[in-house]
């Protein structure tokens, strides 16, 4: 079977068996199927349990050698010692993909766990069958209302492709909950980096795909993969293990060797692949990729509500390949006309004072932004303001949302502070129209980033 369409089963599966399926229901019970259920999954779901006739009204089966319509994903939910015989029951069945949630094989510091794994790969080489797994949340597609997660997570059609080690990642920060579509590959006895990228490069509803990577049994492979990805789509990867510490610990979570941190920077690089040092520059790079448009040039124009803050974003650019340019006699001319005599135009633009020759102070700020927005010379736009309190966020929300729809090959993003800003920032981010941080720092890296691939990608 190609592996587009073992992807496709893992991923969008039209069938799922559930082998172990509980009749435990409700907070904390870990209930699989439940969970199916709740997201209004439309598949066929066929729960395994030998002491039970029908789970959640559902009816079950003793074995899934009882089923008999196709099953595109069996979720292997048994203790270990009992994985490789209901593994090779499901290859009786002529089942293609499992995935297998028990921990315990090649991470494992007992001989049992080694031999239980051992029994795994020889089932996959003699039948065919594939697996992700062990040790593994499964996978996520929220573009049909689908997770075999046994932690309740929250779905949302993002256009971005996950693939992990962790389960971790399946649900994401505050302002950027679970991705589109999520991959993790637990331990990787079978399934890895290299097949979920194929999958995701091909996925028209992806347009970034994001690596959370401990190690890799084939880093030839995965580095190959990434760099056929990054020829489509941007590729972000968080490599865990810099310490030595670190390293050691991730061998005993996925069995995988760490590799050198310095080696795998040039190598990442090579590649073309985006290497980001922590989960909150992963999400906050992943969720810019997925709205941002490329950039035409390095250039970055800054409009703040105070000096302060405009000094502090032209630090945060200080150490990338960012510029903060001396705008355009034109755009210069057209901003004088705006500001106070006593104001020295420049850039950052200091919008405050503009904004207090007018009767209407809405109406300036939409004035200084057209006219940066609009300037074909600079390549990104960073706009800063101060949630100061809900009512006023519904109208700064409207204004930046309006922006971002009037300019939408520009890449635009904003820096919120003040008390209410998470608020604002994740009621932002839910509308999908305009991208926000809650510093400059923040903003100028995912800025940085973006230069970084639009270059690889006009071949700069």
């Amino acid at each position: 079977m190609k592996i587009a369409e073992v992807m496709k089963r893992f991923v969008e599966p039209a069938s799922v068996a559930i082998v172990g399926a509980t009749r435990k229901s409700g907070e904390f019970s870990m209930n699989i199927m439940e969970h199916i259920i709740s997201y209004g999954y439309a598949g066929k779901l066929y729960p395994i349990n030998p002491n039970a006739t029908e789970i959640l009204g559902v009816k079950a089966y003793a074995g899934v050698s009882e089923i008999t319509g196709p099953i595109d994903l069996a979720l292997i939910v048994t203790a270990r010692e009992t994985v490789p015989g209901v593994l090779q029951a499901c290859a009786d069945k002529g089942i293609k993909c499992a995935s297998i949630v028990a921990q315990g094989f090649g991470d494992a510091t007992d001989r049992d766990g080694h031999e239980l794994n051992r029994q795994l790969m020889e089932i996959v080489r003699s039948t065919g069958i594939r697996v992700l797994g062990p040790n593994t949340f499964g996978t996520a597609n929220a573009f049909i209302n689908f997770s075999s997660s046994f932690a309740r997570i929250k779905l949302d059609k993002n256009p971005v492709g996950i693939v992990c080690q962790s389960g971790l990642f399946f649900h994401g920060l505050p302002e950027f909950r679970l991705t589109g579509k999520c991959i993790d590959l637990g331990n990787a006895c079978d399934i890895g980096f290299t097949e979920a990228l194929e999958y995701f490069e091909n996925d028209p509803q992806v347009k970034v795909i994001g690596l959370h990577i401990e190690g890799t049994k084939d880093t030839q492979g995965l580095l190959k993969a990434i760099k056929r990805a990054t020829a489509e789509k941007p590729v972000i990867v968080l490599k865990t293990g810099r310490s030595e510490q670190a390293a050691r610990a991730m061998q005993s979570h996925t069995g995988s060797l760490a590799g050198d941190s310095l080696i795998w920077d040039a190598a990442l690089k090579s590649a073309g692949a985006i290497r980001v040092n922590d989960i909150e520059e992963f999400f906050d790079t992943v969720r810019m990729f997925s709205m941002a448009p490329l950039m035409k040039n390095n250039s970055i124009a800054v409009a703040t509500f105070s000096g302060a803050a405009g000094i502090l974003a032209m630090d945060a650019m200080r150490d990338t390949e960012l510029q903060m340019v001396a705008l355009s006699d034109d755009t210069t001319a057209k901003l004088v006309k705006l500001a106070p005599g006593w104001l020295k135009v420049s850039n950052p633009v200091d919008y405050w004072p503009i904004m207090m020759g007018y009767a209407d102070q809405g109406r300036a700020m939409m004035d200084v932004m057209n006219i940066l927005l609009s300037d074909g010379e600079i390549g990104g736009v960073l706009f800063t303001q101060v949630a100061f309190a809900p009512k006023y966020n519904e109208m700064m929300q409207m204004f930046l949302n309006h922006l971002a729809g009037q300019y939408p090959g520009k890449p635009f993003m904003s820096a919120i502070s003040g008390t209410y800003n998470s608020d604002f920032i994740n009621a932002l981010q839910q509308e999908g129209k305009h991208l926000a941080f809650h510093t400059p720092e923040r903003a100028a890296r995912a800025f940085s980033h973006l230069w970084q691939y639009s270059r690889l990608r006009r071949g700069l």
